[in-house]
């Protein structure tokens, strides 16, 4: 169906980031249940004696008592009560594995997961027409089918080992009640083991399946992914457009330094060019700035066109932090370049009177 709609790709890592939020997960209820099936019959195995035991010291209080009928109405309440904290005592055990094999089962499946997006109410879930829709849909009849199969299977496995157990159960009868016990007991067991083992097969099948079926509805169509990357990473075009732009403006940069009356340095951190030529700058303007890198190449260019450079660390810092390339000197930092400037125009005139 993806393939048909055009949805061909792989769903990227911010749609499976994304469904996961929303707690759309492939995960796998059979395989859940079977993990807890199995774990059940295992912890059976080795809890059968704490059962007989409990079961032994219950009917041992209550028979050393005797449950007479004279009296009876009125030890309703602590007989029924006793019987709760009996049963909890046998069930607690099962009750507390079977509730961490299954939550163990589901976050191996999915890993830790909280969300609140399921309990938000929506009217899609509620509205009766999607719901008899959902209800004839392709994956409801797959469950359904699917449901029925493994039904049948259990009921075929079950059917088959107790009719190879019969003749044992029949001839039976001679070989005392406690024998009989443990030989159903084992008949439970044996088969308890062999229903785990096809239903953990069965809900890995199903796991497959569950995370094939999830991948493939949220394939993406190319114009998604496109779409997708722009809104995350930006447009390429204009990206190109700005990366032409930064290369241009850093071409640029470089080339007014030939026209710079001097760089100032920090000494080698920091490095920017400055323009005061009085037929056209009523002010010093920033022709050139750089750090690192950038400012080696600014000194570079400055050495081979013959540009003075002064080290002065804190206008190089002031003006590197406070001004942008174009902008004219601040008012506040004239007398500190009038200084710089007059030292330029003074080693100019040295350089003149040399032999």
């Amino acid at each position: 169906m993806a393939e048909k709609d055009g949805k061909t790709e792989k769903a990227s890592p911010k749609k499976l980031k994304d469904s996961r939020k929303k707690g759309e997960i492939a995960k796998s209820q059979d395989l859940t249940s079977a993990v807890t099936f199995v774990v059940f019959i295992v912890s059976s195995t080795f809890l059968g004696t704490y059962i007989l035991k409990q079961g032994y010291l219950y009917l041992k209080i209550y028979l050393s008592e005797g449950l007479v009928v004279k009296g009876l109405e009125n030890n309703l309440g602590n007989i029924g009560m006793r019987a709760i904290i009996f049963t909890l005592i046998l069930a607690g055990p099962f009750l507390a594995i079977g509730f961490f094999a299954s939550l163990v089962a589901s976050m191996l499946q999915t890993g830790f997961l909280f969300t609140s997006t399921p309990l938000k109410v929506d009217i899609k879930k509620i509205n009766p027409i999607s719901g008899f829709k959902n209800m004839f849909s392709k994956k409801t009849m797959f469950t359904l089918l699917k449901n029925l199969m493994k039904l049948g299977l259990v009921f075929w496995m079950s059917f088959t080992m107790i009719r190879s157990s019969i003749n044992h159960l029949v001839n039976s009868g001679n070989v005392g009640t406690q024998k009989l016990f443990f030989l159903v007991m084992e008949l439970v067991k044996s088969l308890g083991v062999q229903l785990g083992i096809l239903l953990l097969g069965l809900g890995i099948g199903d796991y497959i399946y569950q995370v094939y079926d999830y991948r493939k509805n949220l394939k993406m169509s190319k114009q998604e992914v496109k779409d997708e990357y722009k809104e995350s990473e930006g447009d390429p075009q204009i990206k190109g457009k700005r990366r032409q732009f930064h290369r241009q403006m850093t071409n640029g940069t470089l080339a007014d330094v030939e026209t710079a009356t001097a760089v100032i340095t920090n000494p080698t951190h920091l490095a920017i060019a400055i323009r005061y030529d009085k037929s056209q700058d009523e002010v010093p303007i920033i022709v050139a700035k750089g750090a690192d890198h950038q400012a080696a190449k600014i000194r570079e260019r400055a050495n081979e066109s013959n540009v003075p450079i002064i080290e002065n660390k804190p206008v190089a810092r002031a003006m590197y932090k406070s001004i942008e390339v174009g902008q004219p000197v601040p008012v506040d930092m004239y007398q500190a370049i009038a200084e710089i400037l007059a030292l330029v125009y003074q080693m100019e005139e040295m350089n003149k009177h040399k032999i």
